[in-house]
């Protein structure tokens, strides 16, 4: 059985809290806009990466169940 990260949840939430709430948003995402978010760390904007691609590819819940992005 698959278990969500609690990482990914709490960089989701910096995200919707810094107003980025929808897939169209998080994919407008700068690097500028990345950086600027409050506390962020180098960890978080490798998530931040990931996460990004999965609104790519159509895969957040694959992504949030800590599947693989193919």
């Amino acid at each position: 059985m698959a278990q969500i990260n609690n990482k990914t949840i709490k960089c989701l939430s910096k995200l919707i809290e810094a107003g980025f709430e929808t897939e169209k948003a998080v994919l407008a995402m700068t690097m500028d806009d990345i950086l600027s978010l409050p506390g962020i760390s180098v960890a978080e904007i490798g998530m931040i990466n990931e996460i990004q691609k999965a609104v790519k590819a159509n895969k957040v819940l694959t992504f949030l169940a800590g599947g693989e992005n193919e």
